[in-house]
């Protein structure tokens, strides 16, 4: 049995239906710390895995989470100290911004008009970082329903100065006709190259193909997960139906999900701290790993 601090700390994580995958990783990584903490710097092995694997439950979408747990998990279960795995993981996942900016900035389009969804910090901060170099026009966000995450980039791009519009979902393919390329983060990248992430990058996805503009992913390698591949992964689980619709007639349902699945034939590049990877090599990577 878990202390009741860590049995909160991931409920509050499986509740946590806002922040982007590299966010509730962070608090993850803090909950594995938790768990040092109150058994007094000596954790039990199978406390250890009971946690790592209950917080991997509770965001099942989000590979970054399962990855930092499990590796602190091993880590610590082969004895190394516990808070220097920590700060080595949070080091990991607080440079990897800059660095898949960086990355970004060597195939970016000049004068971008980028079309967005939802909220990403690693979006977020390879915008900031092109808006800096002076190479982005303009941001078209949209609003990412039902939570509707698109409205806090929208605003977080306003407050760093950066050209930038909220559009409703529906508007995206058109938006991306005239862009010069999508970007968007990601929750998952699964080993055939295909990527998990919030319900309308398809969409946008599909909309670029046709116009043949760039499809790029802005993500950690952290969030490659080579656990599943498109047939295997288990599908966004259904939501509460009231955040689509409040009071829906009694013979209408509504079917709410967060997650969808960007097939890896749509990506063009996987923008990551270590460099921009094609979908196929992502695939050979991962095949490597399992």
């Amino acid at each position: 049995m878990l202390p009741p601090s860590v049995d909160e700390a991931i409920a509050s994580i499986a509740e946590d239906h806002t922040s982007g995958a590299s966010r509730i990783a962070r608090v993850a990584l803090e909950t594995m710390a938790l768990l040092v903490v109150e058994e007094k710097g000596r954790p039990r092995p199978e406390d250890l895995k009971e946690a790592a694997r209950r917080i991997s439950e509770a965001q099942p979408a989000m590979a970054v989470v399962h990855n930092v747990v499990q590796m602190f998990a091993q880590l610590v279960g082969e004895g190394m100290e516990p808070m220097a795995v920590r700060g080595q993981i949070l080091d990991e996942l607080d440079t990897a911004k800059e660095r898949i900016a960086r990355t970004y900035l060597k195939i970016a389009p000049a004068d971008a008009v980028l079309v967005t969804t939802s909220f990403s910090d690693n979006v977020l901060a390879t915008l900031q970082m092109l808006h800096e170099k002076g190479r982005l026009e303009r941001v078209h966000v949209l609003e990412a329903r039902p939570l509707l995450e698109g409205r806090f980039l929208a605003v977080a791009l306003k407050e760093a100065g950066i050209p930038a519009s909220l559009s409703p979902d529906a508007m995206g393919p058109s938006l991306v006709a005239g862009s010069t390329g999508v970007l968007v983060g990601a929750d998952s990248v699964l080993r055939d190259g295909a990527v998990v992430n919030k319900i309308g990058s398809y969409a946008l996805a599909l909309a670029a193909k046709e116009n043949r503009k760039p499809f790029h992913v802005a993500c950690e390698t952290l969030k490659f997960d080579a656990r599943h591949d498109t047939a295997s992964w288990p599908g966004s689980a259904p939501m509460n139906p009231k955040e689509v619709w409040e009071n829906p007639p009694e013979r209408v349902d509504v079917d709410n999900r967060y997650f969808e699945v960007v097939p890896a034939a749509l990506v063009t590049a996987i923008v990551t701290e270590r460099g921009s990877y094609a979908p196929d090599l992502v695939k050979t990577m991962l095949a490597q790993a399992k």
